[in-house]
């Protein structure tokens, strides 16, 4: 089960969870660093918050079974989740993701716990598969860690490598730091939406 777990990780980790994550991550990416090692930290960091969460609910959803699911997609829940993401989305573009030094170096760490904690489509079929198991805590706990190597081994780690020099060049036109805060928050006041939609519907 854990090697199948990784390779489903692994799969929309090159699809549509790579899309996802590089939205969020890529304004938070090319704001803490302009090289290719603070791209790395920030899609790493990104991806252990993300991966520690989905463990917790992978051993959850072997302990609870379908009931976490259904927790999960409680409608306040949700509206909370979306409340907690547009949240985010003011700080960036107020901040630019950036609320202090110690905040700033642990905000991927952050979002990563926030983004593992609201799964997407992909990720809640994956929970959905482990509540219809029988297993332990512990095999949950590992089927979710696996999983969440597996999404953090896609294009993801290549794309913040680069985003760094990318905007180092774009960087130096007066309206760039804007255009970042502007992009960034308008990405998490959209992930906001779909949530509070979704959890109305």
């Amino acid at each position: 089960m854990y090697w199948s777990s990784y390779i489903s990780g692994l799969v929309l980790g090159l699809g549509v969870c790579s899309l996802h994550c590089s939205l969020v991550l890529l304004p938070m990416t090319v704001r803490l660093g302009t090289t290719w090692q603070t791209g790395l930290r920030t899609a790493v960091l990104f991806s252990a918050g993300k991966t520690l969460v989905l463990s917790v609910y992978g051993g959850l959803a072997m302990v609870l079974g379908l009931l976490l699911y259904d927790l999960l997609h409680n409608m306040w829940i949700s509206f909370i989740a979306g409340l907690v993401v547009a949240t985010m989305g003011i700080w960036f573009l107020l901040s630019s993701g950036s609320c202090g030094c110690l905040v700033r170096r642990g905000s991927p760490f952050l979002v990563g716990l926030v983004d593992g904690a609201v799964p997407c489509a992909a990720t809640s079929g994956f929970l959905l598969f482990l509540a219809t198991q029988e297993g332990t805590l512990i095999s949950g706990l590992l089927s979710g860690l696996f999983f969440g190597l597996g999404t953090a081994s896609g294009p993801i780690l290549l794309v913040c490598g680069v985003a760094p020099r990318i905007w180092k060049r774009f960087s130096q036109k007066p309206s760039a730091p804007w255009i970042l805060r502007i992009a960034g928050s308008s990405i998490f006041f959209l992930w906001a939406l779909l949530i509070l939609t979704g959890s109305w519907v």
